[in-house]
């Protein structure tokens, strides 16, 4: 009875605040029962946040159901863990199909959080994270290829944007920023467990990915949940509200990406971008 009142409790936080921060943005007619597809990889997924479903890293209580819940819509969530651009357009994952076959011309709302796996991101940071300073992990990296992925992701994020609004024109698509998993004072952030010299690169090759986000919805005018921007007090070393781990997991979700908190942060924030109260 009690994780049934917290649930509903986060779902009217989530409308809530929506409402205080929406008050000048057009809403999104959204019908009741409407199909809605979630597509990205671990950092919507929601991997160790209870409770888990399916092989995927995919949680019940992802920012995707919780919106799901809010606005009754027939979700139909196809994250996974370590999914690529590649994996939403044209290869299969974990025996399933690309992500892109689970829309229609009927799906009225897409979100997407994709393209860490792509640069290398997260991978990066787990590889390094605990490493003595002068092993120097980072400066190790295939940083020649890790830039490469980084200048073609913008060209693929815009073919996956591009892929979805040919298979269903009329869907509203809203872009899911990563949550800063650096924040500003992050080389001092002892709960990141990097060298300084790691975490400016890992730190730079996150702002980078974030600039293509935005760039890239603006490009293509599709709309954003920039929870990025929001991070500050927020991270992995925040004593509250923490919404991503750090090298270890804190409560829930595992290391190096969003808690439960940060689900309901990049929740509340589609809902702000469509305008719902």
């Amino acid at each position: 009875m009690g994780k049934i009142v917290t649930f509903i409790t986060l779902c009217s936080s989530l409308l809530s605040a929506s409402t205080a921060l929406s008050q000048s943005t057009p809403t999104v007619a959204l019908a009741r029962g409407a199909n809605y597809v979630a597509l990205g990889s671990s950092f919507a997924a929601g991997p160790g946040i209870p409770a888990q479903l399916g092989v995927c890293g995919r949680s019940d209580h992802n920012y995707s159901n919780l919106i799901a819940t809010a606005l009754d819509l027939n979700l139909i969530d196809v994250s996974c863990n370590g999914a690529t651009t590649d994996n939403i357009l044209d290869t299969p994952q974990n025996g399933a199909a690309p992500q892109i076959d689970a829309i229609s011309p009927d799906t009225a709302l897409v979100t997407v959080t994709i393209g860490g796996n792509s640069i290398n991101y997260t991978s990066s940071t787990f590889a390094c994270a605990g490493t003595a300073p002068s092993e120097r992990c980072t400066a190790n990296l295939d940083r020649a290829l890790i830039s490469a992925a980084a200048d073609q992701l913008p060209a693929k994020l815009g073919s996956t944007l591009d892929a979805i609004k040919t298979k269903a024109p009329q869907a509203i698509i809203v872009l899911v920023t990563y949550p800063r998993v650096f924040p500003e004072d992050a080389v001092n952030c002892s709960e990141l467990e990097l060298s300084a010299e790691d975490t400016h690169y890992l730190a730079t090759l996150g702002q980078q990915l974030e600039d293509i986000f935005v760039s890239t919805a603006s490009n293509l005018q599709v709309l954003i949940a920039d929870a990025y921007v929001l991070a500050a007090g927020h991270g992995p070393c925040a004593e509250a509200e923490r919404w991503v781990n750090g090298a270890t997991a804190a409560d829930t979700g595992i290391r190096f990406h969003p808690t439960a908190e940060g689900h309901i942060e990049m929740a509340r924030l589609v809902l702000t971008a469509l305008g719902h109260n």
